[in-house]
Order: structure tokens, then C-alpha cells, then sequence
């Protein structure tokens, strides 16, 4: 400006020089500000000024006359190239009085007044003299004075004041709060209410800021500031949740500041507000330093300034870093590490931080932070400025780590490729085969017939599409057993079923597709267009002899003087006493693992259920652990459900000195497992290995429990470690030996393998061989061979072959231990109650049930099975539940309703527990209302999806619990298939099979629930039936068929035949 002033000047000096003067006009202002006259052909130094501020924009042209605003004279004022000219403006010279300033009234009077009162002079005294003020300009006795720029702003904001009627609270503080800015500047005289009225009104805020780092991550506090804060602001802001239109804070002098929140000022405030504690960390925290408008919201720009930010970083020491990186690497010319250099970017003389890449891994995810889609990169809570020397030293560690990855790729893959890695029976790595066999199918067992909240599910998936539909509940089954899941959720629904009901359930929606059901994740019938996962491909045995061990004629063993049981040395003995078949069985197996493995490999542990198994292996693990020599890990197989009780009695039988336990399945697996990323290309691509261990995932627990999924899942890492012993609990998992997971149990290279079943042979003898097949390979045989020789002639109807079973019993007697409770265990008396046989039929369920009959009947001659199901099942729920066909009904058409009443009245005498066993919900449900009505018990409920794991809230075992803790009379109702593993309720004496199981074996487990080692009362087994004499009810005929099932139960080699055609049979009577 000053520049462009002269230049004009010297131009018209050429010109007419002589003519130049110096004389100045008069000075004339008004309200507006300075006033000039333009002259035409201007010839001062003040004309080419006033010409030169007008081109500026800062004066104006009006009338041939500059105005000059007094806002933008106080403004030149301040700048420095105005310094040698403003004296051509003709100012006045600048007063040094002081404004006094008084008020009348208080904030909250709508007439609160703040009164311009005078001037007091340099020496502090009220000037008396006549003033008068016309904009900035102070005229006292006739001579003129400049204000202040403050003491004008003062005078024209108490003007603006003055014209504002009806004033409310919150404009009398909000004009207060900038008038006392102004006053303070200003240096003026207040009286005594004004000068103790704080209030502020802020409109700029000044961001001060903390850093910490925490566990390598930046943590920022920020703390908003203002002018005259008062020393405890932060302290009230943080005392509420949301930011308030005022605040009220005491101060130190008594007084008290009202701190009045502008608008844009709250907006910012409220960002900060949602900061936990104003911090913030990580990612966000260094985008936050990077740019603070982004996430403070639109109004930010204008209340924080850019440099006062920058400033604030200064101050808390936040700056960022340039790096250099210096790489290391070994003989083999592969990068090992490399060491990274920080220079801070500041004027401050620091030494560098130096930092280290330690190993791949932390170099990978180096990349991952730098080529991340983020305005900031930020390594160890450094925010690290990006350059093309980096871009360069990011690509050279790439390279480097893709040259590692081949490498380890090729080691990787030679690791579980190579077959000497595994047992002797693994002979290649594939594409599982399909195992052709006449003793291979899908024997008929209980999974032939649906629960009722099953069927109820399936009719309601027929509705849907159902090749969708099928397609959704394979990928959730295979989902849920990859993340060893109990439950599913069924497609199209809001349901959770256990596992085994969703795969029951798929198979029944293949049957209605006239399908051969699917093998869920055990055989791949998928899309041959896809890539197969390959699997580890063992001697099958089927055919012919592909794999045995061989096994000495005579195992020793003195039944009647057996030798004593070696029991760990962290036993707790003091604490507990095993019982005299506990003690023999850990004897027989020491015995048997003596010989291990080169003369035997295993056994099959067929105890009946509550006799302690648990506690039995775990002496022999414990005592084997302790003792000897050159001890290899242990590995324990066992349903989710059991894992847990495998850990729970680990903990209390014995001390701190037993072995280490890992669980390897759920949350357990994520640390422990190769990222997919890591693993070989090859390995990923060519075989569809997806899942392997880190190698040295073991650390040095020596017991590892898993599941049959994971073991299946993570075969070609367990399939390579040398186990000692090897157990499979509720060993009925690998009995198919098509399915997976029994290819993956027989592909484990261990000495000694036990499988622990109650129930050995469920559907067929195939069921016998494919277990010994996995504890003594070919013991038996081939088995197309042990078909000919002992399944057909041991299982035909006709005519039982003894020879070839009694020969059978004794070729796997020396591995076989096999008690009852009835024999061994020391518990008190089994009663069932015959009485409840007997429940006379109502005339409603008659009228009902002979209707269903005639349709079944008339059905069974269409040969319509499904359809004769759906009768059968109504046949079932008259008998049980009548009142659902009727809902009208009294309780007295449902007789077995009233019986039970009676019982449990009878029982509550003798203050007992009770479980009444249904599977049906709907009967639960039913009998919950009755119950709660009768007996005033909010009844529990379990069922077989209830949860197993007490990391998902309130278990299965937990709800079983608190049905046993209450003292005196209680009732739960469970389903059946919510007791197949881990469920203890020694508590109850009186068991009630409300409605019956179709398999004997498994009624008989639901009762051994409270019939177990534990049970100090005789057990009353209830089976209630409703009969009439002129005809056999569903449930009569159900219970002689089940009678006829139980007594062939105790001889673990009879197979369970098709109930299902049994049954039909019987209703065709």
C-alpha cells in the first residue's frame, strides 16, 4: 500500500513538482468515521494517501468526499506500513482516559441498564468538563481526543445496549459478558456490582493438550480453554454428562463466573463431550492431531484457531518424525529385522528414538499401518511423516518378506506333506474317497424319527424353497462345527437347535427331496466344478488287511487278584477315596499299557454311564505323566460339552503338581493357529488346507482337550504330533466309518488309544469293528470280511449265530472293560414304579385316538410313510397331551395330568426332588402353567439347546444347579436330549417319563442323570401309560417294545434294530 502510494506520488512529481504543498485539511469526522474532501487534481502527499487507502478498499468514496471507518483506522493503526504516512490522516492526539462505567438493576431485570458515566483523567479524577463524544473522537473544553480502539468498541457496544428493550436474563449476561471484555481492555472504572458480576461469554476456544503413551498406543487428553478461565472450569465441565447452556463456578475471591455458552462454542463442545474423559487414543487420537476440524465438527474452524492449535502442540510436545530404516539380514540373505530411526521434527536438539522390527510378523503389520487408507501413519504411537524414501523402503520390505514367504511357504508345505510325518497308517493326502461297503449305510436308529419342535420346524421349511433352504442350514452347520459351536440357527426362522438336532433335521428335508441325505462336513458330495478340501487318506481295512497292529495272544491280567492301582502322587487321597471298581479299572488299564504299543494299542472302556470314568483316566494319565521316562503329550477327545468336566475334575481330584491342561477349541484356538495369510500358497491352493497350528503351539501343556470338529478340522497338525495316549470320550462320535472325524481320529499317531462308550454297538456290529479299528487296527479284520463272519450270522433274526458270537466276545475280551452299576456300584435301589401303567383313557382321547387310527391304518395300506408318521405322532400326543387337540378341554379328559398332580403331592409329602422328562415343548410349556398354578414353582425348563458352556451366561449345568440347591421339594422338566453328556442331578430321587424316548438306551440315560455314583436315596422310575381294555394305546404298545429293547441292553454286542418298522408292525395289530 505504502509502496503504491509513493509510486503514484513520484509519477505527478514529473509532472508538476513546484506545485506540491504540505499543508494538511482540517480534521472532520462524524459518527461514520474520518471525512476527507476529494480535490480534484490532487497535489499533497494526503491527497495520494486517501486516493491509495480508497483503492484499498478501506476508504470509501461518497459525495466527493474518503470516509474512513474508525474500525479500519484502528486497524491501520497497527500496521507497520502505514506507520510513516498516518500522519497525513491529521489525528488527533490519542487520550488516556479511562471510561467509568455503573449500572442500574440486576441480570435478570428486563430494564438492567450499564451507563457510559463519565471519564476519569491521568490522574484517576472524573473529569467535570464538557464532554462530548461523536464517534471515536473525545471533545473535552473544545479540544479534540482520539479513543481507544477498546474504549470506542466499549462506547458503541454500551450504545447498542442502551437501545434494547425488554431485555431477558440471557441477552443482559451475553451483552455483560462482551461489555466486560471490553471494559477490561479498556482498563475502566466498574462499580462494585459490575466489578463482582462475572460472566463469560466466550467465543474462541484454545485447545490445550496432554500425551501419554499407554501400551504403545497414543492417548490424548484435550482440555478446552478460553480467556479468564476460571482455575476450576474443567473440573464443572466434567461434572456433566451433556454440555450446558451456562455454568455456574465458584471462584477464589467468593464470587461466583457465569461462563455462557455460545452456540458454535457448544457444537465444539459436544464433540469433546463424547470423548471418554475428553481422551482419545490410537488411530483416532493421531487423525485428531493431524486435523482437529475434521472431527469437531463444522462450526470448529471459527472457534479454534489453526495456529493456536498448532501452538498447543508445541507446548504439549506433539510432533511428528521422519525415519530411516536400516535392514538386517541373515547367512541366507533373508531379512531378519531391521532398526528404525526417528528424528523429531521440531527446533529442539533431541537425540533419535530408535525403535526395532524384531521379526517378520511385526514387519508385516509395519506394512498394514503404513499402506493404510489414513491421513496419518503412526508406529508405536509416533506419527511418522510419509515420503518417497519410505514408499521406496515400504516396497524393498515387501519384496523382502514375499522372498520369506516362499521360502517358508516350501518348508511349510514339506512339513505336511511329508508322510513320514505322520502314522504309519496315513498313506497320502487327497480328495477323500467314497467307502463302498454292503456294512456301510445309514442304519435306522432313533435318528429316524424327528422330536416335535424338530417336526415343527421341518413343516414349517417346506413352506420355504427348499434347495435354498437346505443349502443356508448346511453352511450353518459346517460354521458352527469350524468354531466348535453347539448350536445353529435355522434358516427362515428365529430358532437355535443343537448340532445334532440341525443335522438330524437336514437329513429329514434330503428324505422329502426323495435324496440321498448329505454326510455333513464327513462326506463332500459338493459341486465337482469346486475345489475339494484334501484330507489325510488312511489304510481303510475294508476290503482287505491295509494297515494292522498286531496284538499278542495273552494281555495278563489276574481278574480275581487284580494287581493295585498306581495312583498319581497328586492325587488328593486325603481328601478323596476311590471306590474298589475305580481302583480296577485303573489297574486293568495300566496293565494293558504296559504292553504298548508294540504288543497292544489300545481299549475300549464300555462302562456304564455314572461310574466315574473320568476320575479313573485321570489317575491313569496323571500316574503315567509322573512316572515316565520319556513322556510324550496326552491327548483327550471328547464332545464340548464333557471338555469342561474334564477340566472341572482335573481341578478337584488333584494338586497344583498335576499336568497341564490346554483346551484347544473355541477362543483357545485364535492364538494358536497359523493366520490364513501365513499359511503356503501351495498348501491353500492346490489342497485346501486352511487350518494348521503354529508350531509350537503346545508350549508345554502336556493333557490337550479338544473336540471331534477341531481334531477333524486341524488334522494335519495333530495328525503329526507323537501322542502317549489318546482318548476319545463318547467314542459313538467315530463309530461311521465313512464320516470325518473318524478318519481323522484313526490318522493320530499314538501309542495308546482308549475309546470310552457306554454303548459300543448302537445300530449294527459295524459300529463294534469301526472301534476296534481305531484302537487295534484289523484286529477284526477287514470289514467286508467281519461282515460275513460275525455281522450276518450274528445278527440274523432267524437264526442267531452263538458260535460266531461267543468266538467275537472272546477276541476282544482282553480289550474290552465293561461294567454295569447294578454290579459294581455301591448305590442304593433302582425302583420302577409299576402302578402309573395303568391311567385309564378319558372318552376324548378315545373318540381321538380311534380317528387317528382309522387314518393310519388306511395310510399303512397306501404305503404313505410320511404321512403315517405324522398319524403316529398324533397317536403319541393324544396319549400325552390330549387338551392340544381340544383346547376346551378340562384336565380331567387328560388322565395322565391328574396322575401326575397326585404324584408329585405324594412326593412334596417327603420333601424330594422330582425330573419329569418330555421332549415336547408344547408339554412343557403345558405342564409349567400347571405346576406354577398347583404348586406355586416357577418350574425350569431344560432342553437340548440349552447352553453347555458356561462362557455363554447362565449353563445348561447352572439351571440344573439351582434346581438341586433348593432345599426340599423341586421339580425340572427336561428333555431328553438334554442329558446325553455332562448333566449330574444326584439331588432327585423320583424320575417321571411323562412321554417316552423311542430308544431304550436313551431313557435309560436320562435316568442314570440322577442314578449315579452320588445318589444316596432309592430311585423311583416312573413310566406312566394310558391303556384302555379295549384296545392297545400307542403307549402301551411303545412301552412292551421298549421293554423288549431294555432287556437285550445289558449285552453291549445287540445292536438296536429298526423300531421304527418294529412299531408299525405293532400298530397294524
Amino acid at each position: 500500500m505504502k509502496l503504491a502510494f509513493w509510486k503514484k506520488k513520484k509519477a505527478t512529481e514529473s509532472v508538476q513538482d513546484e506545485s506540491l504543498k504540505l499543508d494538511l485539511k482540517p480534521f472532520t469526522y462524524d459518527e461514520v468515521g474520518i471525512i476527507y474532501s476529494d480535490t480534484p487534481n490532487a497535489k499533497t502527499d494526503a491527497d495520494f494517501y486517501w486516493e491509495s487507502l480508497e483503492e484499498e478498499e478501506l476508504a470509501y468514496l461518497i459525495d466527493n468526499h474518503f470516509v474512513l471507518p474508525w474500525e479500519d483506522l484502528f486497524q491501520i493503526q497497527q500496521d507497520l506500513e502505514h506507520s510513516n504516512v498516518i500522519h497525513l490522516l491529521n489525528l488527533p492526539t490519542q487520550t488516556s482516559f479511562r471510561p467509568i462505567i455503573r449500572s442500574e438493576g440486576g441480570l435478570s431485570d428486563p430494564d438492567f441498564k450499564i451507563i457510559l458515566d463519565g471519564w476519569l483523567n491521568e490522574n484517576n479524577i472524573k473529569v467535570k468538563s464538557s464532554i462530548q463524544r461523536v464517534g471515536a473522537i473525545l471533545t473535552i473544553d473544545g479540544t479534540e481526543h482520539l479513543l481507544s480502539e477498546s474504549s470506542f468498541q466499549l462506547a458503541e457496544k454500551l450504545k447498542e445496549f442502551s437501545r434494547i428493550e425488554n431485555k431477558d436474563t440471557k441477552q443482559n449476561q451475553k451483552y455483560w459478558a462482551n461489555i466486560r471484555k471490553l471494559a477490561n481492555k479498556s482498563n475502566a472504572n466498574l462499580d462494585d456490582f459490575l466489578r463482582k458480576t462475572v460472566v463469560l461469554a466466550p467465543e474462541k476456544l484454545q485447545l490445550n493438550l496432554r500425551k501419554n503413551l499407554i501400551s504403545q498406543e497414543s492417548v490424548v487428553e484435550i482440555q478446552p480453554e478460553f480467556d479468564e478461565v476460571p482455575s476450576n472450569w474443567l473440573k464443572t465441565f466434567d461434572q456433566y454428562n451433556n454440555v450446558q447452556d451456562q455454568y455456574s463456578i465458584s471462584l477464589a475471591d467468593g464470587g461466583i463466573a457465569h461462563v455462557v455458552i455460545e452456540p458454535q462454542v457448544k457444537q465444539v463442545l459436544n464433540e469433546i463431550k463424547k470423548m471418554p474423559n475428553r481422551r482419545i487414543s490410537g488411530e483416532r487420537a493421531q487423525a485428531f492431531l493431524h486435523n482437529p476440524f475434521a472431527q469437531l465438527g463444522d462450526d470448529a474452524i471459527e472457534v479454534i484457531s489453526p495456529e493456536s492449535f498448532e501452538e498447543s502442540k508445541k507446548q504439549a510436545e506433539i510432533y511428528t518424525y521422519t525415519l530411516q530404516i536400516e535392514k538386517n539380514y541373515d547367512e541366507l540373505n533373508h531379512y531378519v529385522s531391521a532398526k528404525l530411526e526417528l528424528q523429531e521434527n521440531s527446533e529442539r536438539e533431541e537425540n533419535p528414538i530408535i525403535l526395532e522390527l524384531y521379526n517378520v510378523d511385526q514387519t508385516y503389520h509395519f506394512i498394514q499401518a503404513y499402506e493404510k487408507t489414513s491421513p496419518v501413519f503412526v508406529w508405536a504411537g509416533y506419527e511418522i511423516d510419509r515420503s518417497s524414501y519410505l514408499d521406496n523402503k515400504i516396497e524393498e520390505l515387501k519384496n523382502d518378506l514375499n522372498e520369506i514367504q516362499k521360502y517358508q511357504d516350501e518348508l511349510q508345505a514339506q512339513k505336511v506333506l511329508n508322510l513320514s510325518n505322520y502314522s504309519g497308517r496315513v498313506i497320502g493326502i487327497g480328495e477323500a474317497e467314497k467307502l463302498n461297503s454292503e456294512f456301510i449305510k445309514r442304519d435306522s436308529g432313533e435318528s429316524e424319527w424327528l422330536p416335535q419342535h424338530l417336526m415343527d420346524l421341518e413343516q414349517h421349511l417346506q413352506d420355504e424353497n427348499l434347495d435354498e433352504t437346505i443349502e443356508l442350514l448346511e453352511q450353518r452347520i459346517k460354521q458352527a462345527e469350524q468354531n466348535s459351536q453347539e448350536e445353529v440357527e435355522i434358516p427362515y426362522t428365529d430358532r437355535e437347535v443343537s448340532l445334532d438336532d440341525a443335522k438330524n433335521l437336514l437329513d429329514h428335508l434330503y428324505s422329502s427331496k426323495k435324496e440321498e441325505p448329505k454326510e455333513i462336513l464327513e462326506e463332500s458330495n459338493a459341486n465337482s466344478q469346486k475345489k475339494k478340501k484334501d484330507t489325510l487318506l488312511i489304510a481303510n481295512n475294508i476290503d482287505e488287511a491295509e494297515f494292522t497292529k498286531q496284538r499278542v495272544n495273552s494281555l495278563l491280567f489276574d481278574e480275581k487278584n487284580p494287581p493295585s492301582a498306581r495312583l498319581p502322587a497328586s492325587f488328593r487321597n486325603q481328601e478323596f477315596t476311590l471306590k474298589q471298581h475305580q481302583e480296577y479299572g485303573i489297574a486293568w488299564l495300566q496293565n494293558l499299557h504296559q504292553y504298548a504299543p508294540e504288543q497292544v494299542s489300545g481299549c475300549l472302556l464300555a462302562d456304564d454311564m455314572g461310574l466315574g470314568k473320568t476320575l479313573q483316566l485321570l489317575c491313569f494319565i496323571g500316574e503315567y505323566l509322573e512316572n515316565a521316562k520319556n513322556k510324550k503329550p496326552v491327548l483327550i477327545v471328547a464332545p464340548v460339552s464333557l471338555l469342561e468336566n474334564w477340566e472341572a475334575e482335573a481341578n478337584r481330584f488333584f494338586s497344583g503338581k498335576f499336568a497341564k491342561i490346554l483346551s484347544l477349541y473355541g477362543d483357545n484356538l485364535k492364538d494358536r493357529k497359523i493366520p490364513k495369510h501365513f499359511i503356503s500358497a501351495q498348501l491353500r491352493e492346490n489342497h485346501g488346507i486352511t487350518h494348521l497350528l503354529e508350531d509350537d503351539w503346545r508350549g508345554d501343556a502336556n493333557i490337550i482337550l479338544t473336540t471331534y470338529e477341531t481334531m477333524r478340522d486341524l488334522e494335519f497338525s495333530l495328525a503329526r504330533e507323537d501322542w502317549s495316549i489318546m482318548i476319545c470320550d463318547e467314542a459313538q462320535k467315530i463309530k461311521v466309518p465313512t464320516a470325518m472325524v473318524t478318519k481323522a481320529a484313526k490318522a493320530q499317531k499314538a501309542d495308546f488309544k482308549i475309546a470310552c462308550t457306554g454303548t459300543p454297538v448302537e445300530n449294527s456290529l459295524t459300529d463294534l469293528w469301526c472301534l476296534f479299528d481305531f484302537i487295534q487296527e484289523n484286529l477284526l479284520g477287514p470289514l467286508n470280511e467281519f461282515g460275513k463272519n460275525y455281522r450276518k450270522p450274528i445278527e440274523n433274526t432267524e437264526n442267531n449265530d452263538e458260535v460266531a458270537l461267543l468266538k467275537l466276545r472272546e477276541l476282544i475280551a482282553p480289550q474290552v472293560l465293561r461294567r454295569m452299576k447294578n454290579d459294581v456300584a455301591d448305590l442304593p435301589a433302582k425302583i420302577e414304579v409299576d402302578h402309573c401303567k395303568n391311567i385309564e383313557i378319558s372318552l376324548l382321547q378315545r373318540q381321538l385316538y380311534i380317528d387317528v387310527v382309522n387314518r393310519f391304518k388306511k395310510l399303512s395300506a397306501e404305503g404313505n410313510q410320511g404321512a403315517m408318521l405324522t398319524s403316529l405322532h398324533s397317536m403319541r400326543m393324544i396319549c400325552a397331551h390330549p387338551l392340544q387337540f381340544q383346547p376346551s378341554a378340562t384336565l380331567n379328559d387328560s388322565p395322565k395330568v391328574s396322575w401326575l398332580i397326585k404324584t408329585l403331592e405324594s412326593i412334596k409329602q417327603n420333601n424330594e426332588k422330582v425330573i419329569i422328562f418330555t421332549e415336547f415343548r408344547d408339554i412343557q410349556v403345558f405342564l409349567k402353567g400347571i405346576l406354577l398354578e398347583r404348586f406355586g414353582l416357577n418350574v425350569t425348563t431344560v432342553n437340548g439347546d440349552s447352553n453347555t458352556s458356561s462362557k455363554k451366561g447362565l449353563t445348561r449345568q447352572n439351571l440344573i444347579d439351582k434346581f438341586q440347591e433348593k432345599s426340599g421339594f423341586n421339580i425340572i422338566i427336561l428333555s431328553t436330549t438334554a442329558v446325553g453328556f455332562g448333566v449330574n442331578i444326584q439331588r432327585a430321587n423320583h424320575v417321571i417319563h411323562y412321554t417316552r424316548s423311542w430308544n431304550p438306551a436313551k431313557e435309560d440315560q436320562a435316568t442314570d442323570r440322577a442314578y449315579r455314583i452320588g445318589q444316596d436315596k432309592e430311585v423311583f422310575v416312573y413310566y406312566p401309560t394310558v391303556v384302555t381294555d379295549e384296545f392297545k394305546t400307542f403307549e402301551v404298545k411303545l412301552d412292551r417294545l421298549l421293554s423288549s429293547k431294555r432287556e437285550l441292553a445289558d449285552d453291549m454286542l445287540k445292536p438296536n434294530t429298526d423300531l421304527k418298522n418294529e412299531l408299525f408292525d405293532l400298530l397294524n395289530e
